[in-house]
């Protein structure tokens, strides 16, 4: 199914964004803002028609709206002063995130260490309670799951881990070995494969079970030679 985008012109980006949500018939917080040209003023003095501000909204899901209230309204329980945004986060080589991309719940603010915990465990049993919610409600009976980060600490850690797999394709190519990387969350492991999928030498694969699973990267047959052993990270 093609993503819902509408699209509207004003003499202000304010303007444009009224416009386009008058046409959405949504509120704000049910949308994201791509803007997609700032207009220019008209010379002052001069009866010159300035170029229009046009902007285009992205609407979101209604489980995406009502995970945001959830979150907002933990956040507000455990007594943490945050914002949270709707956005779409970089992929993890650090571009822009793609057409049709996920959705996910950024919360910002100071001190947020505590919802994020040692190596993002706290962070994942908040995306766990939240998406719990959604479920009870029946608002993901289409089965999606809403992401969450914090202080985008996941899309830091994406980042970081797509480097280390291309690091260690390298040397899997030069050394014919297998590395073994220690366990991930799921994501992790996601940006592992995404970032060897165009790699022509290794290939990777998921092995173990629950919280023990992790990425093994091997050369690929006809590739680097296989040199025998395990090198784990």
């Amino acid at each position: 199914m093609s993503e819902a985008v509408i699209e509207a012109r004003g003499q202000t980006v304010e303007d444009a964004l009224e416009h386009a949500l008058d046409q959405a018939g949504v509120p704000r917080e049910a949308v994201l803002v791509e803007v997609v040209s700032q207009g220019a003023l008209a010379v002052p003095g001069e009866r010159i028609t300035a170029s229009e501000a046009c902007v285009r909204l992205h609407l979101v899901p209604e489980e995406v709206v009502a995970a945001r209230r959830h979150l907002e309204n933990l956040l507000r329980l455990m007594e943490i002063e945050a914002q949270v945004e709707i956005t779409r986060p970089a992929q993890p080589d650090g571009s822009s995130p793609a057409e049709g991309s996920p959705f996910a719940l950024q919360v910002d603010g100071a001190d947020l260490g505590v919802l994020i915990g040692w190596r993002g465990e706290s962070l994942r049993a908040l995306q766990t309670v939240v998406n719990l919610m959604l479920s009870r409600e029946g608002s993901a009976a289409s089965g999606a799951r809403v992401i969450v980060d914090v202080a985008h600490y996941r899309e830091r850690r994406e980042r970081t881990v797509t480097q280390m797999a291309q690091r260690l394709a390298a040397d899997v190519l030069s050394t014919g070995r297998t590395v073994m990387l220690d366990p991930m969350p799921p994501y992790e492991r996601r940006a592992v494969h995404m970032a060897l999928a165009s790699e022509p030498g290794v290939t990777s694969e998921s092995t173990g079970v629950d919280d023990g699973r992790r990425v093994v990267i091997r050369p690929r047959a006809g590739g680097a030679p296989t040199a025998g052993g395990t090198v784990r990270s």
